[in-house]
């Protein structure tokens, strides 16, 4: 058994798609045959907060383009809860203070805990003594996306990977950790906090920043590029189709741009190599 939801958009042709996932995998393709966008939304999980977060994702269409929210399995008591079996006992452990003392079965103390007498948290690290079973918020939410030629896609996550395969008029990607693996696209905006930004091709308009991971473009035929990181490589190929200004900064790391000759190009690092 696992929870799945899938919907397939009313109206044939390309579609903006806004898709908004905390945690996961995202997997989309760009099917030249494909009428419609489909969106399936699923986990291996049955029951517990990640299945319910499957089952509650909603859906809405209208004038070209389709969003797609699945609940965050983090927030409102949803997901984030750990929880410790003993015996018959059931204890849960939302993120909440719990002071130093003891509980009808429980005792805290210094960063430890015991549960029917059993060791369970030893200095803030769970431990798990034979007969003790600790769960939480298990499973993970895989959304799969078939889209039509001519579609654009929006990321908004905290903490899922996003792979395209195919071209798309425009990627917006935004993520607290999450990396990005696209295939060609006209219109790139990417800004991650924690993840890298690897796309093939970009045919007009570059906007890629990162603190922590690499920034890499091959193909770049735009004519306005910018790609900034903290800590991270900066890699870009222009082709003799590129024109303007493209920029390539970063603090800590690496800037390697080729065929720029022709452009008007600034780079930028504090402590790394340019060539």
């Amino acid at each position: 058994m696992s929870a799945q939801k899938t919907h397939t958009a009313a109206d044939a042709g390309s579609v903006e798609l806004d898709l908004s996932v905390s945690n996961g995998r995202i997997n989309v393709q760009v099917d030249p045959a494909a009428a419609h966008a489909t969106v399936t939304v699923h986990t291996d999980a049955d029951e517990g907060p990640v299945a319910d977060a499957v089952n509650d994702t909603k859906f809405t269409e209208g004038s070209g383009k389709l969003t797609v929210s699945v609940p965050d399995v983090t927030a409102d008591g949803i997901g984030g809860t750990n929880v410790v079996q003993v015996g018959g006992s059931t204890f849960s452990f939302g993120g909440g203070v719990v002071n130093t003392g003891t509980m009808t079965g429980m005792t805290v103390s210094d960063g430890d805990i015991w549960i029917g007498g059993r060791h369970v948290v030893s200095n803030g690290t769970v431990i798990a003594q034979q007969g003790t079973k600790v769960g939480g918020a298990t499973g993970t939410i895989m959304v799969d996306v078939v889209l039509p030629t001519g579609s654009s896609l929006t990321v908004s996550t905290k903490n899922a990977e996003t792979t395209v395969r195919g071209d798309l008029e425009t990627i917006r990607f935004d993520a607290r950790n999450g990396s990005l693996q696209a295939g060609g696209v006209k219109v790139l905006e990417a800004e991650t906090h924690n993840g890298s930004v690897l796309v093939n091709r970009v045919e007009a308009e570059l906007e890629a920043s990162t603190h922590n991971g690499s920034i890499t473009v091959g193909g770049y035929r735009g004519y306005r590029g910018s790609a900034r990181t903290h800590n991270g490589d900066v890699t870009l190929t222009a082709t003799p189709a590129a024109s303007g200004r493209l920029a390539a900064r970063t603090h800590n790391g690496n800037i390697r741009v080729r065929g720029a000759d022709h452009l008007d190009l600034k780079t930028s690092t504090h402590n790394g190599r340019i060539w």
